[in-house]
Parts: C-alpha cells; structure tokens; sequence
C-alpha cells in the first residue's frame, strides 16, 4: 500500500506543479497577436506580470503555512486551488479579459504550488516528480505561447494548449488530489504554538526579490536604451537576490541564485521559438539533466555553465528569435542546466524550492529587453540586434554575479556534516 502512495504522490505532486506552471505562464505575445485591443495590450504587459509575482509571493505563503498543519492538509489545500482553478476557467471562459479573474487565477496557481511543495517535498519520490512537473510546465507554457501567438492556424497541440492550464488535465489533476488525500494517513501538527514562531523568513526572502525583478522589468519597458539604467537594474536584481539566498536558511539560496541566473539566461535564448516537435528533445534533456544532478550533484559547475551558456546566446545571435539548429542547441542546453540545477541543489525547507520553482515564471528584465514592442523589430532590424546584445551581456552579469555568490555562500555557511 506504501508503495501505491508513494507512486500517486509522485504523480499527484508532479501534475499540480505542472498546472500551476501554465497557470501562472505570462503569454510571450504580450498582446501582440492581430486583432488585440490595447486593453489586452495594457493587461498582458502590466497586470499579468504582476498577477505572477503575487502568485509566486503565494505560493511561498502558502509552503510556509499550510506545512505546520501536516501532509494531509496540504494535499486538501492543493484540491481546493485546483478547484478554484478549474471554476475560475469555466466562469471566465478562455478570455483573459478580466484583470479580477486573471489575479484569481494567478492566487489560486500560487496557493496549488505552495501547498503541493509542502506535500510532494516530504520525501524524494515526490519530490522528484514536483520539480520535474514544474520545469515542464515552464517549458511547455513557454513553448506553446510563442507558437500560438506566431502561426495563424492552430494545430492540435496548440488547440488542446489553448487555455492554460486546460482544462482536460485540470479537472483529472483535482481528482487525482483527492485521492492523495484521502489516502494519506493522519500526523499530528508541527509545534507552532502561534504564528509569530512560523519561519517568515522565506516569505521575506520571496517577497525581496520577487519585487526587485517585477519593478526592474517594468521600468526598462520606457528605458531600454538607456545603459545606466540596464546596469542599475541588473545591479538591483542581483542585490535582491544575494539578499534573499541570506534570508534562506543554511544554503537553501544556492537554489534561488541559480534560478535567477537560470531565468535571465533562458530568457536571451529562444527557448520557445521551435516547431513542435522539438520539444521532445527539450524535455528528454531536461529529464536527463534532472537525473544526472541527483546523482553528481556540482551547483557551482551549474553555474558556471549558465554564464557559459549567456556567452553563447551573445556569440551566436540565431540563438535568439529563429527557429534553427542553433536555437535548438541554445533550448536544450538552458533545459539540461535547469534539470541539473534542481537536481543537485535541494535546499533543506519546502520554501526554499518552491521559491526557486516561482522565479522561472516571473517575467525578467531580460525578456523586457527582447521584447520591447510589437511593430519595432520589424521596422528597425539593426535595433533587434542591439536590444539581443544588451539583453545576453544583461543575462552574463546576473550569471556572473550569481555565481560568484554561491561560491560567497559556501565559505560564509560551511555545509554541516551529519553524524550518527
């Protein structure tokens, strides 16, 4: 019967981080698709990102709170966001529209991805399918915006993708959540006598550098091409950061460093630029680098292949915005180091995960530097070359500096050394 649970939390827990992903995906298009009105432009551009930021600081929350209270309600809390999700989308239909159902949307994605890293984070099956579900819900929201937004016809993928999450894989996910509930033995709740003991650090650290990437991001929308701007918005991102790793415990921040570095990187490289069936390949590396970072876990070898990476997004500029084999190598390298970071960094508490987990969705400053428009690329193509440059040697310092805080982190907090 162990053995049966074990296998419906893995999936349980992989299903609910993937869900909650889509759902707090910002759509790539930022309302530039024919026929959008600049309401949609307003919402897509301001209020979504925003919505996700909220969502991520949530879903911290949530890891922390739902988490005293034991396993069992950390699953019934996950059913409860999904179902909220699943009648947020059948009230609202597929219009993203509505700013109040976009925000609902995104708290309910955020309370889902808290309470289901408090759940699945137990023990490492789980935990392995909660990582592996959220970074394809990353790659595959990613991948499936662009695509939908670029081609007039839809194929059957983009059709069943059209209305993130969907709701053939929601409504199955709610129940299989219940299940997962029903089926977990009662504990006895952590030791908190009152909410002043709760670990708030981490909410803390979430609410830091959540809001620096957020605040950065939309200020270089009027200013990105203004240098000193770009610099003190790079500087501003890697201090919150650097802050944040100093709230988590331990070296639980290792995680949120590289996750920064991850999500400027991937951002100056097309991840989602692809044709369909390149995605196998992307999620095959991504499985395979979450695999070898279990097993020869090297977080600063991680990051050091991340600046590495952002060097080669700036040599080979069909890496950026095309549909070739060079993009594809750019797409599957940013996949295996995402994978492998994940894999070899898993930091002591819950909160430290699922905020790792969030900033690959929070649209970066350096995604606002590729794209600054809908018509002025197309226009002004030696601007499209310049906006890439700055926004791969904008991805390069924030690796660099990420890096060379991990290293900083490993002196400051020797890791402990258990013993019998």
């Amino acid at each position: 019967m162990q053995r049966y649970r074990a296998a419906l939390d893995t999936v349980g827990g992989c299903a609910a981080a993937a869900i909650a992903g889509l759902a707090l995906m910002v759509p790539i298009d930022t309302g530039c698709a024919a026929g959008s009105s600049a309401l949609q432009m307003t919402l897509l551009s301001v209020t979504v990102p925003r919505a996700t930021a909220a969502g991520v600081i949530v879903a911290v929350l949530a890891a922390v709170c739902v988490r005293m209270f034991g396993t069992r309600t950390a699953w019934a809390t996950a059913t409860i966001a999904t179902l909220i999700l699943v009648t947020n989308h059948l009230v609202t239909g597929p219009s993203a529209s509505l700013a109040t159902a976009n925000f609902v949307d995104s708290i309910a994605a955020g309370v889902l991805l808290g309470a289901a890293g408090a759940a699945a984070l137990e023990y490492r099956p789980p935990a392995i399918g909660y990582v592996l579900g959220a970074l394809i819900g990353v790659t595959v929201g990613d991948h499936i915006e662009t695509i939908t937004a670029e081609e007039a016809t839809q194929s059957l993928l983009e059709r069943a993708f059209v209305n993130l999450p969907p709701d053939w894989l929601t409504i199955p996910t709610m129940g299989l959540l219940a299940v997962c509930f029903v089926l977990c033995p009662r504990a006895g709740v952590a030791s908190y006598p009152t909410a002043l003991n709760l670990p708030f650090a981490p909410v803390l650290a979430a609410a830091v550098v959540v809001t620096a990437i957020d605040m950065v991001s939309e200020r270089l929308t009027t200013s990105t091409s203004d240098t000193a701007v770009i610099a003190a918005g790079t500087l501003a991102v890697l201090v919150a950061a650097v802050i944040a790793a100093l709230l988590l415990p331990e070296r639980d921040g290792t995680l949120t460093l590289l996750a920064v570095a991850l999500a400027a990187t991937g951002s100056a490289i097309a991840i989602a630029a692809q044709a369909h069936w390149k995605l196998a390949p992307i999620l095959t590396v991504l499985a395979l680098g979450l695999a070898t970072g279990l097993r020869r876990p090297a977080p600063v070898v991680a990051a050091g292949a991340i600046v590495g990476l952002g060097v080669f997004a700036l040599l080979v500029p069909g890496a950026r915005h095309d549909d070739s084999w060079s993009a594809l190598i750019g797409s599957c390298a940013i996949a295996a180091l995402a994978g492998y970071s994940f894999g070899a960094v898993t930091p002591r508490g819950t909160a430290g995960t699922v905020l790792a987990i969030g900033l690959l969705f929070i649209p970066t400053a350096v995604l606002t530097l590729e794209f600054r428009g809908c018509d002025t690329f197309a226009l002004h193509p030696r601007l499209a070359v310049e906006s890439g440059d700055r926004a791969a040697w904008m991805a390069i310092a924030l690796g660099a500096g990420c890096l060379a805080a991990i290293i900083a982190l490993r002196r400051l907090r020797p890791e402990r050394v258990e013993q019998d």
